[in-house]
């Protein structure tokens, strides 16, 4: 049984990638024959609707429904990252993409046993050759991309600087272990917003996840390059 990916876009007029980016490199995803399911804000769908098909299945969201929203108000901007795309809605997005596999799995859209969480933008980073197949290897465990040395002492600052022990681009598994790791990921998120007033880049709180569930994990070597898929 082939894997499903599962990504999702919603549109930030201020994000320093416009709209036509999205456009460029999503549609390169879309065409994949490979089953998606794509989470996609309302006002997006007109955009991109012409892609639906049996391989792609889109749920439709607003960014007011993702768990995070609600505290959006109440937090502070406390990290070191890019002015133009790293802040508290950014990183609400960015901390739901467990979220969007669970509640892909839970759509029953396709049947499948392992599915794969991939960013609606990789293309961005991906050249000639790509091995794409690799999509369709089968984990019981996360599978994901690292790049920093996971064993290493951390040097910077959790909190207000990105730490790229795992890529973020990609990651997949069996159902239970993606199910796991959501809910793994919301607590820890919850819990260092209470703790912190504010929020921060995914990959570092999977980094947190990471260090009390290590045995859940797979990890693979990569970077923001085609290692990202040819290794998976």
């Amino acid at each position: 049984m082939e894997n499903v990916i599962v990504t999702a876009f919603i549109h930030l007029p201020d994000h320093y990638q416009k709209l036509d980016f999205y456009m460029k490199y999503g549609e390169k995803l879309l065409n994949m024959n490979y089953r998606k399911i794509i989470f996609i804000e309302t006002e997006m769908y007109d955009t991109f609707k012409s892609f639906e098909s049996t391989l792609n299945k889109f749920i439709l969201i607003k960014k007011e429904h993702m768990y995070l929203y609600k505290y959006l108000d109440f937090l502070n901007e406390k990290t070191e990252g890019n002015q133009q795309k790293d802040n508290n809605l950014f990183y609400t997005i960015m901390c739901n993409k467990t979220e969007f596999v669970k509640e892909a799995i839970e759509s029953e859209m396709f049947e499948a046993e392992n599915y794969i969480w991939v960013d609606f933008g990789i293309f961005k980073i991906l050249n000639e050759p790509v091995l794409f197949e690799n999509l369709n290897k089968q984990y019981h465990k996360i599978r994901i991309g690292t790049i920093w040395n996971l064993d290493s002492p951390c040097c910077i600052n959790l909190h207000t600087q990105i730490a790229w022990y795992f890529a973020g681009g990609i990651f997949g598994g069996d159902k239970e272990s993606l199910l796991k790791f959501s809910k793994l990921m919301k607590k820890e998120v919850l819990e260092f917003i209470k703790n912190n007033n504010h929020l921060l880049w995914e990959v570092n709180l999977w980094y947190l996840v990471y260090q009390n569930n290590k045995d859940l994990f797979q990890p693979y070597l990569c970077d923001h390059n085609n290692s990202i898929i040819n290794n998976y």
